[in-house]
């Protein structure tokens, strides 16, 4: 009875403003609370990404916030190695270590079942990111007409980062939100972490254009894609 209570949407809408009245900043939940808010009146049709997702906190988050504003249908795609994080690179920034965060895909699925996941509701994509992201797994999701209109990307690592950004660029459409947990890591430097990754990937990809949206928590910062077709259409009309 209390935990039904406890996910009803006066009592999710009540913690979304606290959320973002407390301490002056917005965290996790609130991050999310904005990015479905903002696809549902934008009527962004999508699923939802996320990369990194230990115990699942904030995919429990999407969730409840995609029920909020009832949007949908969408599909919850959990990528993980669920063996922790890899090998890190020694560094004098450096904060993680191997193996951290891990969670196994069983745990994983008990979690979402006592916060009230169907099976149907989402899937399990296992492995570390430069084996599991490949063509085999993107050409399946394209056959089923998968597009993304929100992706958390909570990678930690440079290493990591790279190939979630190459795997995603086919699932991205104008007006996906990403949301980097980590952007701001590594004493905000940008040759390191999420950062760094970010910035290689535009300069490999022109025609994919990020517009800054919102920081959020300590680290995390936001942004919402634009398609190169579609931006120059715009302006041209």
């Amino acid at each position: 009875m209390l935990k039904r209570l406890l996910n009803s949407d006066p009592i999710l809408r009540i913690l979304e403003v606290i959320d973002r009245r407390s301490e002056n900043r917005m965290t996790e939940f609130g991050m999310l609370a904005q990015a479905f808010e903002f696809a549902k009146i934008n009527g962004i049709s999508g699923d939802y990404f996320e990369f990194g997702v230990w115990r699942g906190k904030t995919f429990c988050y999407a969730r409840k916030m995609a029920r909020r504003y009832r949007y949908g249908p969408v599909k919850f795609f959990a990528f993980d190695s669920f063996e922790g994080l890899p090998s890190v690179v020694n560094d004098r920034f450096e904060i993680w270590r191997a193996g951290q965060f891990a969670c196994s895909s069983e745990e994983f699925r008990r979690i979402l079942h006592r916060n009230g996941f169907s099976p149907n509701e989402y899937e399990l994509i296992s492995g570390f990111y430069d084996r599991s992201l490949n063509e085999e797994l993107a050409a399946r999701l394209q056959t089923q007409n998968v597009k993304a209109s929100i992706i958390y990307i909570d990678c930690d690592l440079y290493e990591s980062t790279v190939p979630v950004l190459d795997f995603i660029l086919d699932f991205l459409q104008s007006g996906t939100i990403l949301c980097f947990d980590d952007f701001y890591n590594y004493r905000g430097l940008p040759g390191y972490g999420e950062q760094r990754a970010l910035a290689e990937f535009q300069a490999r990809n022109s025609h994919v254009r990020l517009f800054p949206y919102m920081p959020y928590s300590p680290l995390g910062m936001s942004f919402i894609a634009g398609l190169g077709s579609e931006i120059n259409a715009e302006m041209v009309g």
